[in-house]
């Protein structure tokens, strides 16, 4: 599913998720397939994303709204998920605790996940839905890179997450000369080109896939 330079990290604004409204479409192949609007709120210690998506694929008309609650240090509090796909309704959730998270899934099974040796942080992401990755690169700076465990709730999956070398990536047409990258490798490799000044994604590209999600300004 979806490391920066030691001497970025130093130099560029701290780690933080500004608040406001932003908006990412995503295309696949070329076609136009989602649109998501996100608001950041923080209240106090904690940072919230709520999201609201629409798109289709295939013909299959998809709508959902999630909400994820980030602490202190960026770690996921809480997620919850309410879609409908094609007249469907589709819920799953997440609760994350230091080492622990708890997951139901959208057939309401639930798990529990537990950190494995070399990651101390969880994040969470639905495919499709973009407040994880939203916040991805802020987690990453304050975390200096550290391997970290994706629960996918949807699927009731996880998997170790840890970013590359960034020495490769190629800066695709449009995206600020200021930007940033992030690169993961793995079964589905992904690069995510943001704002140092702002923590924020400006470009998502999932090259296996096909898939591109662009920042709206």
């Amino acid at each position: 599913m979806f490391g920066l330079l030691l001497a970025a990290g130093l130099t560029a604004a701290p780690a933080a998720i500004p608040a406001g409204t932003y908006t990412y479409t995503a295309t696949l192949d070329g076609q136009a397939v989602g649109t998501s609007t996100l608001t950041v709120t923080t209240a106090g210690a904690t940072t919230q994303i709520d999201e609201h998506v629409t798109g289709a694929v295939s013909g299959s008309e998809a709508s959902a709204s999630d909400t994820l609650v980030l602490g202190a240090d960026l770690s996921p509090i809480s997620y919850e998920l309410n879609a409908s796909q094609d007249g469907s309704p589709l819920r799953d959730s997440a609760r994350v605790g230091a080492a622990t998270a708890t997951v139901t899934n959208v057939h309401g099974r639930v798990q529990t996940f537990t950190l494995p040796s070399g990651a101390k942080h969880f994040i969470v992401s639905d495919f499709g839905l973009f407040s994880g990755l939203l916040a991805l690169p802020a987690q990453m700076r304050a975390w200096n890179d550290a391997p970290v465990l994706v629960v996918i709730p949807e699927l009731g999956r996880s998997g170790t997450l840890a970013p590359d070398s960034p020495s490769g990536a190629q800066r695709p047409s449009g995206v600020p000369s200021a930007d940033l990258p992030i690169v993961f490798t793995g079964e589905a490799p992904f690069t995510i080109w943001y704002d140092p000044a702002t923590n924020l994604p400006d470009f998502i590209d999932v090259t296996a896939q096909g898939l591109t999600v662009t920042r709206q300004r």
